[in-house]
């Protein structure tokens, strides 16, 4: 039986795999968050579904940086709703972007957790990048896309 997302993100707080560059933090009990180089915070927030989660990056639109609201607070103070583009969607809102993508937690690892972090970050970067929000260590010229990310699909 394989342990659930709560014991596997216990573990990569206490001893990180090699696929996970950067330290995960942890934010409330279903939500952990790693910080890149890249420029976005990325958050995986557990959802009341057994074995789906929310990966997803918030970033201040004017180019101030990365935010570490819960997506749904997000999603209320600003008033907006999210769009789906496929296989990742977009919220829009006055003051912020987010880019976010729902995830299979079945038969996930370490690893692949860590794995899936680290590829979303570059993702995200980019997508903020081409959209004009400046986040440090984001290029525009990223062409990551989201279909190299068939990681936890």
């Amino acid at each position: 039986m394989p342990a659930p997302i709560i014991t596997i993100m216990d573990d990569l707080l206490s001893a990180a795999p090699s696929t996970l560059m950067f330290p995960v933090t942890a934010m409330s009990k279903r939500r952990w968050m790693i910080e890149t180089d890249a420029g976005p915070v990325v958050q995986l927030e557990c959802l009341d579904s057994p074995n789906r989660a929310l990966i997803y990056a918030t970033a201040a639109r004017d180019g101030s940086g990365p935010l570490r609201a819960a997506f749904t607070t997000m999603l209320l103070l600003e008033d907006t709703i999210a769009i789906n583009l496929g296989a990742h969607g977009v919220c829009s809102g006055d003051a912020t972007v987010t880019v976010y993508r729902f995830i299979n937690l079945e038969g996930v690892s370490a690893e692949t957790i860590g794995l899936a972090l680290t590829e979303f970050a570059h993702f995200a970067a980019a997508l903020l990048a081409r959209r004009g929000i400046g986040l440090p260590g984001a290029r525009r010229d990223d062409d990551h896309e989201i279909s190299e990310l068939n990681i936890l699909e």
